[in-house]
């Protein structure tokens, strides 16, 4: 698969969407998973999306965005790798804290591990791409 279609098909999925991925011709059509977005906002998009890929519903592969655990699983391994020890514990009690995900990425974008964190997330990102693909790809 095309390097560029696959950070797309990433940043579609980590931003919490629901990706609808042509088999033949590789369009992309998503929409906000309404289990993290209101559906109510994003109706429109979601049926049109639905009605496109249900036209051709041997065409499409549906890949959902991470769940929240597997996500959560992706910080937690970048916090063993980090040989700073202050900057270890402070990543670990970001992730304790009530919103983690957001105290984590703060804790990050005030560090030096910024590309750190980004090389480590996208290289697992892809991997989970990659076997989601594989999982419903014939």
């Amino acid at each position: 698969m095309d390097d560029n279609l696959l950070f797309e098909i990433m940043d579609l999925l980590d931003d919490g969407e629901i990706v609808y991925l042509h088999r033949q011709t590789k369009e992309i059509l998503s929409y906000p998973d309404p289990q993290r977005w209101s559906e109510s906002e994003f109706i429109d998009l979601i049926e049109e999306v639905k009605a496109r890929a249900a036209a051709e519903p041997d065409q499409f592969v549906v890949l959902d965005p991470p769940d929240p655990r597997d996500s959560y699983h992706i910080m937690e391994d970048f916090v063993f790798t980090v040989e700073d020890e202050q900057l270890r514990n402070r990543l670990l009690e970001a992730l304790d804290s009530k919103k983690p995900f957001r105290y984590f990425r703060s804790t990050v974008e005030d560090s030096p591990l910024k590309e750190a964190w980004y090389d480590f997330h996208d290289a697992r990102m892809k991997e989970w791409v990659l076997e989601m693909l594989a999982r419903v790809w014939d």
